[in-house]
């Protein structure tokens, strides 16, 4: 079948009009595939400079977390070295205070009594000796009663023998001793 064509500027107006299309199409097509191709140059550009800012942080944590693990290692030899020091400032009070009872028992001990057996079991002291007889113990309790060191005074036994009267005297050291 044939067409007629009674206006021909009609037909070259169609033509004219699908030509445009075509190219508007072809350049649509062309500009966005030059914006996709330009948002994928931008993505990728802001990725690699994410990525280098991602390392440096990386660095910059990897330097802080060996300062923390340093930082740990000193605090851990402070503590060691701080539980030493109380331990031995724990044995110097200990050598003063065995000083202290020794010095005490010294001045206290009256003549006739001899002094047989000393145990110190933290802050108790006990005492085993011989006396010529109870009032020399009694003496012995009086004077200790005076030092600055023993406090709770108890004789816990006092038995006859030949030699002389034996006993266990107890006492509790004073914890705030000088």
């Amino acid at each position: 079948m044939l067409r007629l064509n009674l206006m021909p500027w009609r037909e070259q107006q169609r033509l004219a009009t699908l030509r445009r299309l075509r190219l508007m199409v072809v350049g649509a097509a062309v500009v966005a595939l030059c914006a996709v191709m330009l948002m994928d140059q931008l993505a990728r550009q802001r990725a690699r400079q994410q990525a280098i800012v991602n390392n440096s942080q990386q660095a910059a944590i990897d330097v802080l977390e060996a300062q923390v693990a340093e930082h740990d290692r000193i605090r851990q030899s402070y503590d060691v070295v701080r539980a030493q020091a109380a331990v031995l400032a724990g044995l110097r009070a200990e050598q003063g205070l065995v000083t202290a009872v020794l010095a005490d028992l010294e001045r206290a001990l009256p003549e006739g009594i001899q002094l047989r057996k000393l145990e110190l079991e933290g802050s108790r002291l006990r005492m085993v000796g011989v006396a010529a007889s109870g009032a020399v113990v009694a003496q012995l309790m009086r004077e200790l009663g005076r030092s600055g060191v023993m406090r709770d005074l108890e004789l816990k036994s006092l038995r006859s023998q030949p030699g002389g009267d034996e006993f266990l005297l107890l006492a509790r050291l004073s914890a705030f001793w000088s």
